[in-house]
């Protein structure tokens, strides 16, 4: 009986066995989301993001780590420059926290320059628990809203930290062409 089991549904030659491999790898492999196609300027908006970050984790990891906020407060400072470039004419904002989400340093400093927690946001929620860079949309009490791109420090697979980058939806809508929904889409870890 197994043997007729056996020749019945995989033929004496085995014909079946690379169809179903076949199969099964499209089922693993190509089931997985990928991201959508980008604009040109959503791509260039991603790599220059991209590009600050892999800068600002550099200058950061080490006071960061240490909790050294003149530290912190000079490496923002020295990162101002390529930040100013990334969005020379725009309103930004680099924030720096803890691994348990406590604002160390804000730049430029608005405000009363107190840190503040932001371990109950969902944004750093998701970044201290994926160990990844996440984004996030956010509305102000003007109803203007912010895309924010939130990268984890991390160090022999330990996080340290977070960095994170706000920029105005309509400033980065004017000088990339960056729709919502190209932003959202995006994934900064590829």
């Amino acid at each position: 009986m197994r043997n007729f089991l056996r020749s019945s549904f995989f033929g004496d030659q085995g014909r079946l066995w690379p169809v179903l491999l076949a199969s099964a790898v499209i089922l693993l492999f190509g089931c997985q989301a990928r991201e959508a196609p980008l604009s040109p300027g959503a791509a260039t908006f991603k790599q220059e993001i991209k590009s600050c970050l892999t800068n600002l984790s550099a200058t950061l990891m080490e006071p960061v780590a240490k909790h050294d906020l003149p530290g912190i407060k000079a490496a923002l400072e020295k990162a101002e420059s390529p930040a100013v470039k990334l969005c020379r004419l725009c309103p930004f904002e680099i924030g720096v926290t803890d691994a348990s989400g406590e604002t160390l340093m804000a730049y430029p400093v608005k405000g009363d320059g107190k840190g503040k927690n932001y371990s109950n946001y969902e944004l750093v929620k998701k970044a201290i628990s994926s160990k990844k860079i996440q984004q996030q949309r956010f509305f102000l009490p003007d109803r203007s809203e912010l895309y924010l791109v939130c990268a984890p420090l991390v160090r022999e697979d330990k996080l340290i930290g977070l960095v994170a980058i706000a920029i105005s939806s309509v400033e980065a809508s004017k000088r990339w062409g960056l729709t919502e929904k190209e932003f959202l889409g995006m994934d900064f870890n590829t």
